[in-house]
């Protein structure tokens, strides 16, 4: 079911950021729940091929669910280059299965069917847990994250309020027992000699987990109030809410984002991004939103692009020798082809056409 729910956000027609991500964690997951498929049904030891090749994906999970809670509760979230340093991790973890991956099947039976500790004496085994630990503390600290960035969901106004469906806050806790019941099988696995029986369960109840997570998304997104659409729509309100823009001296404000984006230009930076700009202007990032979403009725990525599909058009007109594509970037776009997109968006034709159109005889 999650891999047949990850093919089916990349089969839609309008994809975003988050169909790709939530794409990702879905099929990780799934590789995941695989994994304990074959160890609780004895299926491993006669497929030991199989054998550690599912802990970059489980590492993977962290990063994916990062970039789906991102782009879920940030209309105006985008990729920047740094956002890389996020797959650091699990092409750490791949790299550091290889000794594990090129072991004899003997040793791959003999680390893979137990539970992954360090008090066993065995070298394998305790590398393998050395990677489990690293994946443990790594998938902590995005969850450690998403808590912070999302309790407001938690106050008990909104909850009696009824402005937090009970779906949430269920797929919530259930995110969360996930995590807290791997660390703890994970200790006990290392304090306790022959763990292997409460190993099993554990991977049970996590598998159980799992698959209800699975029901209950695959159910939310199908519904007229999708699951993914409530959340954003309550963190925009939230932060709205906290912002207060009526104390701030709109007038000064307005003035110095003219400055910023007609003098300054500050749009031809591809890395600009809201708490960037904000940052120029002494405001929250949230502040910042409304105010654009207030007095332009657009985003933030529709109000920069705006500007540079703009200063696009003057270089087409003034500059025939220079190439769309460099032109592109000198705009501010990372890559020719969000380029292409906005313009035929904003204009109606294509930038060659726009140039052909607008030449002077």
């Amino acid at each position: 079911m999650s891999w047949t729910l990850s093919i089916g956000q990349l089969m839609l027609r309008d994809k975003k950021i988050f169909n790709y991500m939530f794409a990702a964690l879905l099929f990780s997951v799934g590789v995941c729940q695989f994994y304990c498929g074959l160890i609780l049904t004895g299926s491993l030891e006669t497929r030991i091929g199989f054998a550690f090749l599912h802990l970059p994906f489980l590492c993977a999970t962290g990063p994916a669910f990062y970039f789906c809670f991102k782009s879920v509760i940030s209309a105006e979230f985008n990729f920047r280059k740094r956002d890389m340093l996020h797959i650091l991790s699990v092409v750490i973890v791949a790299v550091m299965i290889i000794p594990l991956v090129a072991a004899d099947d003997e040793v791959k039976r003999r680390i893979a069917l137990r539970p992954p500790s360090f008090i066993t004496g065995d070298v394998y085994s305790s590398f393998h847990a050395l990677i489990i630990a690293k994946i443990i503390m790594d998938v902590l600290g995005y969850m450690f994250f998403f808590i912070k960035e999302c309790s407001f969901l938690l106050d008990m106004e909104y909850i009696r309020a009824k402005k937090v469906p009970p779906f949430l806050i269920i797929i919530m806790g259930m995110i969360y027992g996930i995590g807290v019941l791997y660390f703890c099988s994970f200790l006990i696995n290392n304090f306790v000699v022959n763990a292997a029986d409460f190993y099993h369960s554990s991977l049970e109840i996590l598998s159980l987990i799992l698959f209800v997570i699975i029901l209950l998304m695959y159910y939310m997104s199908n519904r007229n109030s999708n699951y993914f659409q409530v959340l954003r729509n309550q963190a925009e309100k939230s932060r709205y809410e906290k912002s207060k823009i009526k104390n701030l001296d709109l007038s000064v404000i307005l003035g110095r984002l003219r400055e910023l984006m007609v003098d300054r230009k500050i749009y031809l930076d591809d890395n600009i991004c809201l708490n960037a700009l904000a940052s120029e202007l002494e405001i929250g990032p949230y502040q910042l939103s409304q105010i654009i979403n207030e007095k332009f009725n657009k985003n933030f990525n529709s109000y920069i692009n705006t500007y540079r599909i703009e200063e696009a058009k003057r270089i087409l007109i003034e500059e025939h020798d220079r190439t769309i594509f460099s032109i592109s970037y000198a705009v501010g776009f990372n890559s020719p082809a969000p380029f292409y997109e906005w313009f035929q968006k904003l204009t109606g034709v294509s930038p060659s056409r726009f140039r052909k159109n607008n030449a002077v005889e």
